[in-house]
């Protein structure tokens, strides 16, 4: 791989969250594709001057062929970074923040089991059309944590270990009439936790429709496919329009990334002791864990809104 190559892939497209894609074209040309938001204003294309049909033509070796494609590749990955150095410039002038800096509002959260369920109640009465849906210590079934959250609020469940998850739980999650929007990058490890599948599935293109819809998946049928997941925070970045100036980054600081989620890790390694209840969340924690959930919905809902004015030429 070349130095522009290198570059345009790993230090541009994999930081910012855009996609790329090298192909050529009928005329024998090698081009790249670069998006890096969802209009199609977004969508960059930079082709080779060079025709490689000729070579086609040649009798070259499997190393010659390889040194050629590299060659092409770095052609277009030098121009793809040249033109794009506004873009660039603009990302990194961006002021780097972590989610709850964005969004230092506190989230209006319920226990799921507060008041023999009342929370749960009052979902039942009026059901929202999607919620969006995170968990802690996904690595076991049930989850340690379960986030769900509306636009208005969030509710925590936290499953008693080695059962099953409530019954006001497994209703929503068979309810096809509520779309559950997940931020599951690659390896589904939420839905997994929720038993709403047993492996990563082969084929993940449903999972960017009702009633099941995982960001990743969206935002690849949107931005482009990456061979690493988005994440969330990128994810988040790239769909609120009203972040334009700011670049959401996970916690700077590892101990801090750690000491959010290592209690929950330690809870599903049976090295800690279970939860018995949302009260033994201190209110850090249980902030922590509704802000996925709800920044999950957020971007949804600024996507489909993005898609509905694009749609309408606006």
């Amino acid at each position: 791989m070349g130095a522009a190559t290198q570059d345009l892939q790993q230090k541009v497209c994999q930081k910012y969250g855009w996609s790329y894609h090298y192909e050529k074209d009928p005329s024998g040309h090698w081009y790249v594709e670069v998006v890096v938001g969802m209009n199609i204003n977004n969508k960059h294309r930079f082709t080779s001057p060079n025709n490689s049909k000729s070579k086609q033509q040649q009798v070259l070796t499997k190393k010659q062929k390889d040194q050629h494609v590299k060659a092409e590749k770095e052609i277009v990955s030098a121009m793809a970074l040249e033109h794009l150095a506004p873009q660039i410039a603009h990302e990194e002038a961006k002021k780097c923040c972590q989610l709850s800096e964005v969004f230092p509002n506190p989230i209006q959260i319920y226990d799921s089991t507060n008041n023999n369920g009342a929370i749960w109640k009052q979902f039942w009465k009026n059901p929202p059309q999607v919620v969006g849906i995170d968990t802690e210590g996904n690595q076991t079934f049930p989850p340690v944590v379960v986030q769900i959250s509306t636009s208005d609020y969030t509710i925590l469940e936290t499953p008693p270990r080695n059962k099953s998850l409530s019954s006001n739980l497994t209703r929503l999650l068979h309810d096809n009439s509520i779309t559950k929007i997940f931020c599951d990058n690659f390896s589904h490890a939420d839905k997994i936790a929720l038993g709403m599948m047993d492996d990563p599935p082969s084929n993940i293109s449903n999972y960017a429709k009702p009633p099941i819809i995982d960001l990743e998946v969206l935002s690849a049928n949107l931005y482009g496919y990456t061979k690493v997941p988005r994440g969330l925070a990128k994810i988040v970045s790239m769909s609120l329009p009203q972040l334009h100036n700011v670049r959401i980054v996970k916690p700077r600081n590892t101990n801090q990334r750690y000491k959010n989620i290592g209690r929950f890790a330690l809870i599903e390694q049976g090295k800690a002791r279970p939860l018995r209840g949302v009260g033994d969340l201190s209110e850090r924690e249980q902030q922590y864990c509704a802000l996925d959930s709800w920044c999950t919905l957020q971007a949804y809902l600024s996507i489909v809104k993005g898609m509905v004015v694009e749609e309408e030429g606006g």
